[in-house]
């Protein structure tokens, strides 16, 4: 599920319409709130020249980690890697600047 969302995150930062219709098309994408769908939805349509940033989606992708990291584990000292040192959306922050 993680990198399912990974995948998401990169797409819709780099605001490819093609690339994020195919990732809607994942049979993980049914398990999507429908807030994130509708964002993932409205950034394809917006295009490359969109501004938009994929906002829902990070917010759920970081819960969905928080959700899956095992209890107890917490944020690393440098609080650079999330629980279970799962690396966060790859460069989705830094495309979205």
């Amino acid at each position: 599920m993680l990198d399912f969302l990974d995948a998401l995150c990169r797409v819709l930062a780099a605001r490819d319409p093609l690339a994020i219709r195919r990732q809607l098309r994942h049979p993980l994408a049914r398990t999507l709130p429908p807030a994130v769908r509708a964002e993932a939805i409205a950034i394809a349509s917006a295009g490359r020249q969109g501004r938009l940033a994929p906002t829902r989606a990070l917010h759920f992708y970081y819960q969905t980690l928080q959700l899956l990291a095992p209890s107890g584990a917490g944020w690393s000292e440098a609080e650079s890697s999330p629980r279970g040192g799962h690396p966060s959306p790859s460069g989705t922050l830094a495309a979205i600047r």
